[in-house]
This record gives C-alpha cells, sequence and structure tokens, in this order.
C-alpha cells in the first residue's frame, strides 16, 4: 500500500462507441455506462495514421508523430524501408511516465505498446506488444519479475496468434485467459507497489475485432465457421470491462480519477488495396532482375500468394494446429516464397508502399535512405502524378472510386521527425478497404477481397472519465489521443511543456478543480531531430521479424 493513487488510466485497444455505446444501451456493459453517468466522455480522435504504434505513442507524450518520430510498425530510412520495428528508441521526447517521475511522481505502467526496452522511471514499467519472445528486460527496474512470477507463470506480453488455435473459440477462451493474466499481475502490482499514476493496458478488444468483426456485422459473413454461443466480440469487451472493474475496486482510493482511452476505433474491412502491386503496374516501383526475383513473381502472377496460401492453410490448419503446428517456421518458409521489400529495385524506384490501415507511400529521393529513384527537385511533380493517379484508382469488382482523399506530408505532418514518415498519405472510401505494403506483395491484383481478417481501424477512440476532478454526465467534442498526457500531468499538479501537440480541455474538469487548480507550462525544448536517448544494443534480425509474425498473427500487419 502506498502513494496517492490519483490517477489510474486503462489503455483499451481498438474499442469505439460505434460498438459499446449500442451494447451500454442494451444493459450489456454495466460498469462502462456507470462511468459515463458519473463522469465524461466522446470521441477520441487518433494519429494519422491510426494505428498502435504512432497512437499509443503520442497517447504517452502528447506529440503527433512528426515530433515523436513514430509512423507505423516500420522503421524509416533504412536500406529495405519496414525491415525494422520499432521501439521506446524511436519516441523522440520524454514521456509522459518519464515526466512525471522527473515532478517527483510515482508511476506504473504495464502491458502498453512501444514501452519496450523500458525506460528509468520513479515507479515501475512491464512492457507489452513488440517485446521480443523470452526477453528478459521487460520489466524495470529489475528484479521485480521475480514478484511476478510469484503471481502468474509467465507474464503474457501479447494475446495468442488467432492462426494458432485450433479454431476460433479455442483462441476467444486463450484471450479471455490473457485477459486473466494481466488482471492477476495489475491488481498485485498496484495493490503492492507504490504510484500517483498508473496505467494498464489491454489489446484483446483490437485483436479479437480483427480476426471477428464479421460476428458484429449485419450480414455475419466472414471467412470462419465456427459458431459461438455469444457474439465472441462482445465477450471480450465484457470480460475487459469486468476486469477493469475488477482492478479499480482492488486497488483505488475513494477519490482515485478513472480514465479509460483507446488509441483509435474500429469498423468492418471489405477489400485490400496492394499498394506496392499497383505502384509496379503504375511503373513507380521496380523490382530487381535476379533469378530469385523474377521466380517470386512467377510464382505471384501463377498465384502462389498470400491470400490462397492462407486458405490453404485454414483448410490444414486443424491438423497441424493439433500438432503444435510451428507456425512462426512456416511463416520463415513464405517469406522466402513471396515477393518482399528486399526484391525491389531501388535505384529504379521513385515509389513504394508502407503501412496498412491508411495509405502511406514513401518517395524514394537520392541521398534519403535507400539509393534513390528520383532528384529532389522532381519530388512535388511526383506527388502531384501520384496524386491524380491513386484518385482515379477504381474497385473493379464494384466500379467506385477506392480513395477518398490524399494527403500530403506537410499538411499531415510538423516537426523535427516529420521527414521520416510517409511522404503522402490517402484514406479509402469509408476507410473498408485496407492498404498493405510493409512487408509483402499479397497479390498479382490490386484490389482484392479481404482475408484472414474481417475489421480494421478507424479514426474515432474513446474518452471516458471519472472522479472528483471531472465533470459528470459530460458529453465532449474534439478531444485527440494528444490530449491525454497534458491533461494528466494537469491532474498530478504538474507544468505541462509547451511544445505539446495536446491541450487540456477544460470542458471536462469540474468546476470545483478548474477554479483551484489553474494551468501551468513548463518551458521545455523539443529535441531536434536526432533524438535525447541513448539507443540500447539494437534488436537482431531474429528479434525484428519474431515480432513481424507475431503482428501478422494478430492482425495488425497484413
Amino acid at each position: 500500500m502506498s502513494g496517492d493513487r490519483d490517477v489510474l488510466v486503462f489503455g483499451l485497444d481498438g474499442v469505439t462507441f460505434d460498438l459499446i455505446g449500442d451494447w451500454i444501451d442494451q444493459g450489456e456493459l454495466p460498469y462502462f455506462e456507470k462511468l459515463i453517468q458519473e463522469g465524461v466522455q466522446g470521441d477520441l480522435t487518433s494519429t494519422l495514421p491510426p494505428v498502435t504504434g504512432p497512437a499509443w505513442s503520442s497517447f504517452q507524450t502528447g506529440l503527433r508523430p512528426g515530433k515523436h518520430g513514430v509512423f507505423d510498425w516500420g522503421n524509416a530510412g533504412e536500406e529495405a524501408p519496414g525491415k525494422g520495428i520499432v521501439d521506446s528508441t524511436h519516441i523522440q521526447s520524454d514521456t509522459l511516465w518519464e515526466l512525471l517521475s522527473q515532478g517527483g511522481k510515482e508511476v506504473g505502467v504495464i502491458g502498453l505498446p512501444v514501452t519496450y526496452p523500458p525506460r528509468e522511471v520513479n515507479g515501475f514499467i512491464l512492457t507489452g506488444l513488440l517485446t521480443p519472445q523470452n526477453a528478459e528486460d521487460y520489466v524495470y527496474p529489475q528484479g521485480l519479475e521475480d514478484e511476478i512470477q510469484e503471481v502468474v507463470d509467465n507474464y503474457v506480453t501479447a494475446p495468442l496468434h488467432a492462426e494458432m488455435a485450433v479454431n476460433k473459440q479455442a483462441w476467444v477462451e486463450q484471450l479471455e485467459n490473457s485477459i486473466e493474466n494481466r488482471e492477476k499481475v495489475s491488481t498485485h502490482l498496484l495493490s503492492q507497489e507504490s504510484w500517483d499514476v498508473s496505467m494498464v493496458y489491454f489489446m484483446e478488444t483490437d485483436t479479437v475485432m480483427h480476426h471477428l468483426y464479421h460476428t458484429v456485422r449485419d450480414d455475419g459473413k466472414g471467412p470462419s465457421d465456427d459458431k459461438f454461443d455469444e457474439n465472441p466480440v462482445l465477450r471480450i469487451h465484457k470480460r475487459v470491462e469486468q476486469a477493469v472493474k475488477r482492478i479499480v475496486d482492488a486497488v483505488a482510493e475513494p477519490d482515485t480519477d478513472v480514465i479509460l482511452v483507446s488509441d483509435h476505433g474500429f469498423g468492418q474491412l471489405d477489400w485490400i488495396f496492394n499498394v506496392n502491386t499497383w505502384l509496379m503496374e503504375q511503373g513507380y516501383l521496380s523490382l530487381k532482375n535476379d533469378p530469385s526475383t523474377r521466380l517470386k513473381r512467377t510464382a505471384l502472377n501463377l498465384g502462389l500468394n498470400q491470400k490462397n496460401l492462407y486458405y490453404l492453410g485454414d483448410l490444414l490448419g486443424p491438423l497441424g494446429k493439433s500438432k503444435k503446428w510451428d507456425m512462426q517456421g512456416f511463416e520463415d518458409i513464405l517469406g522466402k516464397i513471396f515477393l518482399s521489400m528486399d526484391d525491389v529495385d531501388w535505384r529504379n524506384t521513385k515509389a513504394f508502399s508502407r503501412g496498412g490501415v491508411l495509405g502511406e507511400i514513401g518517395l524514394n529521393v537520392k541521398g534519403q535512405g535507400p539509393p534513390g529513384g528520383i532528384n529532389p527537385e522532381g519530388i512535388e511533380k511526383l506527388k502531384e502524378e501520384l496524386t491524380s493517379d491513386l484518385k482515379n484508382v477504381r474497385n473493379p469488382s464494384t466500379g467506385k472510386p477506392v480513395v477518398e482523399e490524399v494527403i500530403d506530408s506537410e499538411e499531415a505532418y510538423d516537426g523535427p521527425q516529420a521527414d521520416i514518415g510517409p511522404d503522402l498519405l490517402f484514406k479509402t472510401k469509408d476507410m473498408r478497404t485496407d492498404t498493405g505494403g510493409l512487408t509483402v506483395f499479397k497479390s498479382a491484383k490490386p484490389i482484392i477481397e479481404s482475408f484472414a481478417t474481417t475489421g480494421t481501424h478507424r479514426m474515432n477512440g474513446i474518452f471516458m472519465a471519472s472522479g472528483p476532478e471531472f465533470q459528470e454526465e459530460r458529453s465532449v467534442e474534439g478531444l485527440h489521443i494528444t490530449d491525454v498526457a497534458p491533461t494528466i500531468l494537469h491532474l498530478a499538479d504538474l507544468p505541462i511543456p509547451e511544445y505539446m501537440d495536446g491541450t487540456v480541455e477544460e470542458e471536462i474538469l469540474a468546476p470545483s478543480f478548474k477554479a483551484g487548480n489553474p494551468l501551468r507550462y513548463r518551458d521545455l525544448n523539443l529535441p531536434d531531430g536526432n533524438g535525447n536517448k541513448e539507443d540500447p544494443e539494437a534488436k537482431s534480425d531474429k528479434e525484428n521479424e519474431e515480432i513481424k509474425e507475431r503482428l501478422k498473427g494478430l492482425g495488425y500487419l497484413d
């Protein structure tokens, strides 16, 4: 027992009022309904793109990607873009947890993405998604893992791959086990350790929607024939709600402020736009002319692609999975079959794609990253050509335009890290077409029906907060995920760095708190582009590939 226990935050990945709003009205999520009645709630706009990596980095810095430096899952500026996977060392500023620590506050962070390797704080951090398998440094301070192992045999940093379960019903049960693991660890640590501000993160709400979103669609169509007694997406949301309530009941004090945040929303996925295939067709991207690449391209044209092999694996899966099928080894083999960024002829390539929710296109400029295909003076003309061509892309099955909006990087990003982000972004119509291009060419066709996953991200996450510092029964508009960090600093009676993009929306605060606690700011300089953190030893290629395959299995990468 310890600390003032002022603020307890829960990160619920992918949760959206588009779904839970109806479930709350139907009485399915009574604790969430109670929090709304006693506090404030509203949509929380995500980052561009609305992806877990940049979004949770914005959450824990109060900065947009152009300032914190995380734009997606993959690293920029390498010989083969997207080959590496981001981690906490790519965040080019102090995090919320470090700022709180500098102000003398004690923190506890459990499971949040982009916290590996853990940074030094006044308190403790257990890392989450993006932690390499069997990593021994998943916790700060060292030694706390012994205490964790007394509570659970193995701390779960990320849920099980959907493909590794015998069937979807068994997989949903595994997700519930993962939630229970996080609940037990969180309840124990937050009961025993000292903290002023703490956070617990659950990824399972996002993961289940990637693979089983079709179960909440009107038509119910999807790739799985599994039958469920209860809607699996609702089931996981209810289990997470139960975990949230239990943790609050066990560790919070009567005057603790409770905040619930999601990094983005969710919605239906119908199509996949293979951007690199399209760029190749349009002459923007070229492949090597070596025997290996020619063979892969021939195989792709003959139908040996990720989509078709996925369905073959789905047929063979029950047999393989019952024998503890080595999914990672199988993926390693497929990586040698499919075209990838390693097969790109960079000297003759003008543009390439990386990203999966929004379209993200990088320009291959001489002197920037891989051997450049265009001169710097040709950037604006190339952007105009790409924008025009993208707006003319039509889905051959529907005849309708695919791209709704093209966004220039200069409009999307501002800050010292902006140059390492994509040069063009684009939104597809209603965001019901995903754009996979981080690692592979999934099909010889630019537009294909979605497979493996039936749901994908949207821009609208959630914000809910209840406690003595917040208004009651108040709906708010215009909140952004960058607003959460400065708000928490203000609740902790600490000044807000002036460089933050986020602001405190005082409309959400109780009049008594607002009157007695004027906003205070701190004159700090944002790092100029090279970062202010000393990188530890880089993750190995094997660790990067292991994390990448885990992200694919969870539905984060196509």
